[in-house]
């Protein structure tokens, strides 16, 4: 999900400073961006079969608000959170998500090394603003960095996606040093 012209702007400004002061440039590969389905390994069945089912599914759907939280530290990320609406678990946002991901679970490979970090832990929207290549030590000294960041705040109408693929050099190791990506397909719902 791609978030407002400002609000991407906001977000590519802060990891370009982060990269420029820290030298953190993983985020910064990837557009501004809440991700509904990460990363996987496709199995024989078609790219265009999938973009298909995925293009009759989000026909059907409407847009639906979504709220920025906090900011929150995880082991190898900062990440600004989009879970909860109102105090709230954004219900619209999770049912989405979860739509998505059985739409695209029938393609992926069997031997996909992402199944059990993106399909294990309890799904938490947000957008990443640092991440892979910060150091946990930095946590305390980035986050006051960020007090003075152009932070998004409020509510946005998630309306856009986006399905893109992902290419490395490296997918066993560390593969957020060489990621490309392209886009295949977009949606603006409705």
């Amino acid at each position: 999900m791609t978030p407002p012209y400002q609000i991407a702007k906001d977000i590519a400004e802060i990891q370009s400073m982060l990269k420029k002061q820290y030298s953190y440039s993983a985020a910064d590969k990837f557009q501004a961006h809440c991700t509904i389905k990460g990363f996987f390994k496709i199995n024989k069945k078609s790219v265009t079969s999938l973009v298909d089912e995925l293009d009759e599914f989000l026909k059907r759907q409407h847009p639906f608000m979504v709220e920025f939280n906090e900011i929150q530290t995880k082991q190898i990320s900062i990440v600004l959170r989009l879970d909860e609406i109102d105090g709230n678990r954004n219900q619209n946002l999770h049912n989405f998500r979860e739509s998505i991901v059985e739409i695209i679970r029938p393609y992926i490979a069997s031997d996909c090394d992402f199944i059990k970090s993106d399909l294990g832990p309890p799904f938490m929207g947000h957008i990443t603003l640092a991440f892979r290549d910060i150091s946990n030590e930095m946590y305390p000294q980035i986050l006051e960095w960020l007090n003075d960041a152009p932070i998004p705040e409020g509510k946005f109408l998630a309306n856009t996606f986006h399905f893109l693929e992902f290419f490395s050099e490296d997918w066993d190791g560390n593969w957020w040093e060489t990621i490309t990506w392209k886009q295949h397909h977009s949606w603006r719902l409705s």
